[in-house]
């Protein structure tokens, strides 16, 4: 198991792949290249998992030859064991989105460690992907042929999720989405849904859909758009059938959501207990800017009901549209949930109350602004990821973890990381705070 402590890991880059596409790690991400970290997960036994995003685009680079001169999207897995180094014990490279491929259409993916040990990856149109603990191959897929025109065949396929998370017992909260929602032709996240059965290479089990975003989607057809294995009242999901409205719910309790206004989307629904979830719903966004837009953190039952949200913020004031800062992360141990956006760190109980905000406005806090929390460990712990600088620090919460109790942590353990990364910086080779890693000889390329 992670040692309580301030841990502070490299996010390390192959070093044969940054070789054999020739990146130019100094170059900025202006010149049309990115490398961004995207989600965290642990085994029962501890062990870390994250996920990374490699992504390059040059001109005419869909059909080169030349690995120097080719477009290229990579999604980096690798596995964290105790090792106080910070040396990954496995890093697989997985390929990124490339449509009518064997993958399917693979992007914006995000990760969890199932009960079994299997991770899951899962992303954009439901698409699921198993891959063995040891990062070694995959093992089952659950995809399908997302473009849908008037150009081409569109599949219905065998899809899952785009987002899956476990409950403290097993149990699976996952995010589906359906074609038409918001009054538009296109696929978003629509359905909250649970099951209790296991996610198996062999087996896609039945998902039950507690509650939609949008109860009437349009543009559906009745043999595309009917989910078999995600069931309402124990009929497919599809159509007309679906959970009452999630965020018309959200709007007769609190009237802030925007009425009538199109783009409302869903944030990733993450489990406090197995029959308490947190759900984020957001309204559109605007491209001149969305700060003061309105949103919701909401809590919900495994039924649907909505139980309340979590209070304390303000749409301008607390504002998570600056710098897209979407996601929570979740304590059920402690019963906490936590949110960082370039405001303040945030953290509630299991009711919805707020009982602490530590604000990025004064020194030292003002550096938390150049981090995303990703998640928590197993003990508690707050897992962030400094985004500039490719470093992930684990920051212990102690006792209630509220107050000037949990500021006191916070800037004890910024001054840790601070020393850390000079220590790291010297025994890490690294260009511009982008580190590499030769992986052993024989390790798969692609999985």
């Amino acid at each position: 198991m992670i040692s309580r402590m301030v841990w502070t890991v490299p996010l390390v880059l192959p070093a044969d792949l940054v070789e054999t596409y020739a990146i130019d790690l100094a170059a900025a991400y202006s010149a049309g290249w990115a490398y961004t970290h995207d989600d965290v997960g642990f085994s029962s036994d501890g062990d870390m998992y994250v996920l990374s995003r490699l992504s390059r685009y040059k001109e005419g680079g869909d059909e080169a030859v030349d690995p120097a001169e080719q477009s290229f999207s990579f999604n980096l897995v690798a596995r964290y064991t105790a090792r106080e180094d910070g040396v990954p014990v496995e890093l697989a490279v997985f390929p990124g989105r490339k449509k009518h491929s064997e993958f399917g259409d693979a992007w914006d993916l995000r990760l969890t460690v199932l009960p079994a040990g299997t991770v899951a990856l899962s992303g954009r149109h439901d698409a699921t992907y198993l891959v063995d603990a040891d990062l070694t191959r995959i093992i089952g897929e659950y995809t399908t042929d997302s473009s849908r025109n008037s150009f081409e065949e569109y599949t219905v396929g065998n899809q899952f999720a785009t987002r899956i998370r476990v409950t403290p017992s097993g149990r699976l909260l996952c995010l589906v989405e359906e074609y038409g929602t918001n009054g538009y032709g296109g696929f978003a996240p629509n359905l909250v849904a649970v099951t209790d059965d296991a996610l198996r290479p062999e087996q896609r089990p039945v998902l039950r859909a507690v509650a939609s975003m949008d109860q009437q989607p349009n543009h559906q057809q009745a043999d595309l758009d009917t989910r078999p294995y995600v069931l309402f009242q124990g009929q497919p999901v599809g159509m007309g059938h679906r959970p009452l409205g999630f965020a018309d719910s959200v709007m007769t309790q609190w009237d802030s959501l925007y009425r009538g206004r199109k783009g409302r989307f869903l944030g990733v629904p993450e489990p406090l207990a197995d029959d308490r979830f947190v759900v984020p719903l957001f309204s559109g966004t605007f491209r001149g800017g969305s700060r003061g837009n309105a949103f919701t953190f909401a809590l919900m039952d495994d039924e649907g009901k909505v139980l309340g949200r979590l209070e304390g913020m303000d749409d301008w004031q607390d504002s998570p549209f600056t710098g897209e800062c979407y996601r929570l992360s979740i304590d059920p141990a402690r019963g906490r949930v936590y949110h960082l956006n370039r405001y303040g760190l945030y953290v509630w109980d299991s009711h919805g109350t707020l009982l602490a905000k530590v604000a990025t406005e004064v020194r030292p806090f003002s550096v938390l602004k150049n981090f995303t929390l990703l998640g928590c460990s197993p003990e508690g712990d707050l897992v962030l990821v400094q985004d500039t600088q490719h470093l992930m620090v684990h920051i212990p919460v102690p006792g209630s973890g509220v107050g000037d109790e949990l500021a006191a942590a916070i800037e004890l353990a910024l001054a840790a990381f601070a020393k850390r990364r000079t220590a790291v910086k010297k025994q890490w080779p690294q260009v511009a705070w982008h580190w590499t890693w030769q992986r052993e000889a024989g390790a798969p390329w692609l999985l």
